[in-house]
């Protein structure tokens, strides 16, 4: 009997917003029980720091400049086999609730209504010319749709908002400071007709059928992604009087690349977003807000997983939480995410629970997003796409048959079964910025993190053991120099490992 699939994926939290991580503030009571249910990983990591790519990275197993989609405003390649769709191929019936991002929330100018080409486009939503997206959609068999976020989201909960009798005009709210912080605010829209509601209601839906198949969920909240707006309760949960200011190291623009002292004082702003003028009350008021959209999300994740183990389930489902990416949240003065590869950004929490695995453990080594795909496929016993390449005999005589690795990931369920097993020395990151210009590579290891800026002399290298909140950058340091060249020949070596031969080689086939 095939095991069901509950993925839960929140948009830009960071790894260390959760109770089990050791934050003595956030409340997550069902996230922290669903790590006693299952392995906890603390050294996950994205593969880009931007939605899209990242999402992308999930869905396909493979790196942005692999499936192609490596910045936000494309769409996935749908000839590229997804998760949804091989699952959807063996048996499964796939659902989403809630937020995909795999093609533009906003149209081209000056082009004509394409619905075939932007069905998650807001203003073909808002405009009424689209009421549902067409299925299949990147293998997924059924979708109720939900994008954007806060303020500006939009999809097919805005209907079920009227439907319940409550006014979508309320995703809205008032600002917190008299001083008019832009990025966060108590949204007027109750809890009951939140769109969080509304994606928890469509997950409960599909675990409660009596359709006599496994399912796939993709249970997808776009919290707590700014600008931060979270309703009655959570809204009053925290104090933002009580909440810490971000650690700062004075002097450390004088080790950083030079760029940062312009991205600070707002010359440069990574995706449109101006870093300068932001104070100590006001992130406060930002990290109030973020831990209270968190805790609401819990509780509807909490929902969910009721509703799982009612149901009967729940010991046949694997159940996963992750991040598309994190979020600065104040960390070297800097707000959301761009090309920044500080751990706030690529840190992500991962959180697995398997059927017939050991409960309540924490995995520190390291893991990544393009390992989703291929693990959870595993533990399906399902192969991979093309995963018989090698095996297929060729007519072509005049070279040996050469394995061919199409997936740069490795299976997880080793860390599962052992908190002592590890399936990678380093992730690799990477991340291309139109609105900077910068094309960073990244490449994190258990001991540092090395992130290049090509076609420059500059860039990072810091200590993760002794110098956790990476505040002592070390690139420059001549005394570091031979570390700097090895790590900086490993993210070679490592970028070019993971190229897949993709697709199949037509004389190979």
């Amino acid at each position: 009997m095939k095991p069901n699939i509950l993925i839960f994926c929140v948009d830009e939290m960071r790894a260390d917003h959760l109770g089990c991580s050791g934050n003595k503030i956030v409340k997550t009571p069902n996230l922290d029980k669903l790590a006693e249910k299952g392995t906890y990983f603390p050294n996950a990591f994205c593969n880009n720091p931007i939605c899209m790519p990242a999402r992308a990275s999930i869905f396909t197993g493979l790196l942005p400049r692999d499936h192609g989609l490596r910045v936000n405003g494309q769409s996935l390649n749908k000839a590229i086999p997804t998760l949804a769709g091989v699952l959807a191929d063996n048996g499964y019936r796939t659902h989403s609730a809630g937020k995909l991002h795999l093609t533009p929330w906003m149209r081209p100018e000056n082009e004509d209504a394409r619905i075939d080409l932007y069905p998650e486009c807001m203003q073909y939503w808002n405009n009424g010319l689209i009421e549902k997206v067409p299925t299949p959609y990147y293998g997924f068999q059924s979708v109720d749709f939900v994008g954007g976020h806060t303020s500006f989201s939009y999809g097919e909960h805005i209907e079920w908002i009227k439907e319940q009798g409550g006014d979508p005009n309320m995703v809205s709210g008032h600002l917190l400071s008299e001083d008019m912080n832009k990025h966060c605010y108590k949204m007027a829209l109750p809890e009951e007709f939140h769109y969080n509601r509304f994606i928890s209601n469509s997950a409960i839906r599909e675990i409660c059928s009596d359709v006599d198949k496994p399912f796939f969920i993709w249970c997808s909240f776009p919290d707590p992604h700014g600008p931060w707006g979270p309703p009655a309760p959570y809204c009053d949960m925290y104090d933002p009087e009580d909440m810490p200011v971000p650690d700062i190291n004075k002097n450390e623009l004088e080790l950083l690349p030079p760029f940062y002292k312009d991205v600070l004082n707002g010359d440069i702003k990574p995706n449109g977003c101006d870093n300068s003028g932001i104070t100590n009350k006001h992130w406060q008021e930002i990290l109030a807000m973020n831990y209270a959209m968190i805790t609401h999300l819990d509780a509807e994740v909490g929902r969910v997983m009721d509703s799982l183990k009612e149901s009967g389930k729940m010991d046949n489902t694997i159940i996963l939480f992750v991040s598309d990416h994190g979020d600065m949240m104040g960390d070297h003065r800097l707000i959301y995410k761009a090309f920044y590869t500080f751990k706030g950004c690529v840190n992500i929490p991962l959180l697995i629970k398997a059927p017939g695995m050991p409960e309540g453990k924490v995995n520190h080594n390291l893991i990544s997003q393009i390992d989703i795909m291929p693990g959870v496929l595993d533990l399906c016993n399902i192969p991979l796409p093309g995963a018989d390449w090698a095996e297929v005999k060729t007519s072509f005589e005049r070279g040996a048959l050469v394995p061919l690795g199409n997936y740069p990931g490795y299976i997880f369920r080793p860390m599962l079964e052992s908190i002592n097993e590890s399936i990678r020395d380093s992730v690799v990151i990477e991340n291309d910025d139109p609105t900077t210009g910068f094309n960073v590579r990244c490449l994190v290891t258990e001991k540092y993190r090395l992130s290049v800026y090509p076609n420059s002399e500059h860039g990072e290298l810091f200590d993760r053991e002794n110098d956790p909140g990476e505040f002592y950058n070390l690139w420059y340091k001549e005394d570091f120099s031979q570390t700097r060249n090895k790590l900086v020949l490993q993210l070679l070596n490592d970028y070019s490992k993971d190229t897949p031969c993709y697709p199949i080689p037509y004389w190979n086939s």
